[in-house]
């Protein structure tokens, strides 16, 4: 009779076990604030650092990676000069240190933010 005891308490309690996410939509000028010299990674696989002068440079996958990179109305916008690839253009949402960027109200990329140094 314990476990349904602890399961209930656990279904009723979910924001004391598990973090709650606060994802917010970030538009205009503040995407430029929340990406300007800052490092942009998922711990892993990518880590593009985003210079105020408009270009970014980094790692992906273990390959040097650069572009440049823009606020166009309420998207962040990069380009790749190496390797070549299209403008991309992205809605951005926040939560804490987590940024991601959505396509058509999907997530296409997912990592954190902090600070160059």
């Amino acid at each position: 009779m314990h476990w349904f005891t602890a399961f209930t308490i656990l279904a009723l309690a979910p924001g004391t076990l598990f973090a709650q996410e606060h994802w917010r939509s970030i538009r205009g000028a503040d995407i430029a604030s929340l990406f300007n010299e800052r490092e942009f990674g998922d711990g892993a696989h990518f880590a593009y650092r985003m210079r105020g002068d408009g270009t970014f440079s980094g790692t992906e996958m273990g390959k040097e990676v650069s572009g440049a990179w823009r606020v166009t109305g309420d998207e962040m916008c990069w380009s790749w000069l190496r390797p070549p690839g299209p403008r991309e253009c992205y809605a951005v949402e926040q939560d804490g240190p987590q940024v991601r960027l959505m396509v058509n109200g999907s997530e296409a990329w997912f990592g954190t933010l902090r600070p160059l140094r």
